[in-house]
């Protein structure tokens, strides 16, 4: 059996029903806590992950705490989570240049020098005042530890290489007295080493003997090598330079031998090879414009002479050395050093020695014999 609809009045149209408005509260709301939720992480990773990089740092895992520290910066120095964890940003920076500090350090003691200068290096390099300033004082003692180290195993020129890098760390030189002590041993003990040597390198041994004195005058090792190795090696450095041909250096060596060592026996040996003969060649020609060579002439050297009047001179005033000339005009003569000797030969015509003037008192034929040092000159007789 069918049932009348009920009646509804009328009236204005009813809105539908919609949903109810929970969900776009929700939305929202997650937004917001999934906001808060990765901050939040990141800062108690951030956090975990520094405790543990103090813990490898103080366990001498500086290579893991390195690791672990750059883990913290990328997430806490990130600039969009930096207001948040800058500081924990900022303990990674100073974990960080500790860290290399205590691990160059460490390095040092255990004799790994190169490896130990990138890390303090990098300490330095922090922009850190306090660890930049430890850096530096650790360096200076890694290059004085460096040199010590070199010089002790022989390799010399590099040991006082590190050493001199010691001021360069060491504003206030307070490694000034060990270093220079150092590189006194260092040059001493290089001196030495080329005194050992196969055959003998005088020169180079008196080169760090010099350095010695000059650098380190007071040392201990300047006074002993003064008292014993220095004047044998000045003498013998003189000989070695002749053979070389450095004779400004030869003479240099033996005079400061005879000045500064007069009581040695070495220093009469320099005394007398300063004073020995040397050999004297020339040639005798025609002239510079026809250099025709004047064979089998009587050549003579005057060690003393002056001159008397125009173009006449008086060579009879000290010691005179002849000889003649060969086929090709060549002379020798063994002749002791001295300045302006004049070179005169035997005129036919004349029947006399002669020679030539540039003026009416200046002789144009005149040498000079230096010591340790062989001559030659070329002789126009026109």
């Amino acid at each position: 059996m069918s049932q009348a609809a009920q009646y509804a009045p009328a009236g204005p149209d009813q809105p539908a029903t919609r949903p109810g408005r929970t969900r776009l509260f929700l939305v929202p709301l997650g937004i917001v806590v999934l906001l808060l939720a990765i901050p939040g992480g990141a800062y108690g990773f951030a956090r975990n992950q520094l405790s543990e990089a103090q813990t490898s740092e103080a366990h001498g895992a500086y290579s893991q705490a390195l690791s672990q520290y750059a883990t913290v910066a990328s997430v806490a120095g990130n600039p969009l989570a930096h207001p948040l964890l800058g500081e924990l940003a900022d303990q990674a920076h100073i974990g960080t240049a500790e860290t290399h500090f205590l691990w160059g350090v460490q390095l040092t003691q255990q004799g790994k020098y190169t490896e130990s200068e990138a890390q303090l290096r990098t300490a330095v390099r922090s922009g850190l005042t306090d660890w930049a300033s430890r850096g530096n004082a650790a360096l200076a003692d890694l290059f004085n530890t460096w040199g010590q180290s070199l010089v002790a195993s022989k390799h010399f020129q590099a040991g006082i290489d590190k050493y001199r890098q010691v001021a360069v760390f060491d504003p206030t030189g307070n490694l000034t007295a060990s270093t220079d002590a150092g590189l006194a041993t260092a040059y001493a003990l290089f001196a030495q080493w080329y005194l050992q040597q196969q055959p003998i390198d005088y020169p180079n041994a008196l080169t760090w003997y010099e350095n010695l004195l000059k650098d380190y005058p007071g040392s201990l090792e300047a006074k002993a090598a003064q008292a014993s190795a220095l004047p044998q090696t000045l003498y013998n450095a003189g000989l070695a330079f002749v053979q070389q041909m450095r004779y400004q250096q030869a003479r240099d060596a033996m005079s400061e031998l005879v000045k500064n060592y007069p009581s040695t026996s070495w220093a009469t040996q320099a005394a007398a090879a300063l004073r020995a003969n040397q050999p004297l060649s020339g040639q005798l020609i025609l002239s510079d414009q026809t250099p025709t060579p004047v064979a089998n002439r009587l050549v003579r050297i005057a060690t003393h002479w002056k001159i008397v009047k125009a173009h006449t001179y008086d060579d009879s005033g000290g010691p005179i050395y002849s000889t003649s000339t060969d086929a090709s005009g060549n002379f020798k003569v063994s002749m002791p050093p001295g300045q302006n000797y004049l070179v005169t030969w035997w005129d036919p015509s004349r029947k006399t020695f002669v020679t030539t003037f540039l003026s009416d008192n200046v002789p144009v034929n005149q040498v000079t014999i230096n010591p340790l040092e062989p001559a030659h000159t070329t002789v126009a007789t026109s």
